[in-house]
């Protein structure tokens, strides 16, 4: 199956896609309350939020595929608005009724989620740094001060990592 096919997938199977996209919170929020345990309602909650940045991941898949092969204006004309908007409603909500149910600290994926999101920040902010590296820039920046630059988006990189291992 290619990204195209799964894409399309999720297209043809919108109608049941995007309740379920909006329901998933609240039904994880309810099971904490018919299920509570200090096992079982971190459990619920990490599973609830890994989804939701799972439909994140796929979200931002889908906007990076279909910008490269049609451009923004195809993707405007021809996205479904209920489809774009599903994944962000259920990530926010999952995430605030989360926070509502326990300190975050004590659902397993959010140390995941933090490290992910560091190590992906780290990646963008390398990424622009190396597509501005000309020999023009050594002229306004020493190359010590560049590899202290790099050495620091490296260890915030493996702080990131950490979170995510352990």
């Amino acid at each position: 199956m290619t990204l195209e096919t799964l894409f399309l997938k999720f297209v043809e199977y919108r109608a049941v896609l995007v309740p379920m996209l909006f329901l998933a919170p609240w039904l994880a929020y309810v099971l904490c309350l018919v299920i509570p345990g200090k096992r079982e309602e971190p459990f619920i909650l990490s599973l609830n939020l890994g989804l939701a940045v799972l439909s994140l991941f796929l979200w931002t898949g889908y906007l990076v595929y279909a910008s490269n092969t049609g451009g923004w204006q195809q993707v405007i004309r021809q996205a479904d608005v209920m489809l774009l908007c599903a994944p962000i409603y259920y990530f926010v909500t999952s995430l605030l009724l989360s926070r509502y149910r326990l300190p975050l600290e004590q659902i397993p994926v959010f140390r995941t989620i933090q490290g992910l999101a560091i190590m992906v920040g780290v990646f963008l902010a390398f990424a622009w740094l190396m597509s501005r590296v000309h020999l023009l820039f050594f002229t306004y920046i020493p190359f010590p001060v560049f590899l202290l630059l790099l050495i620091a988006l490296l260890g915030i990189g493996y702080t990131g990592y950490r979170r995510v291992v352990s």
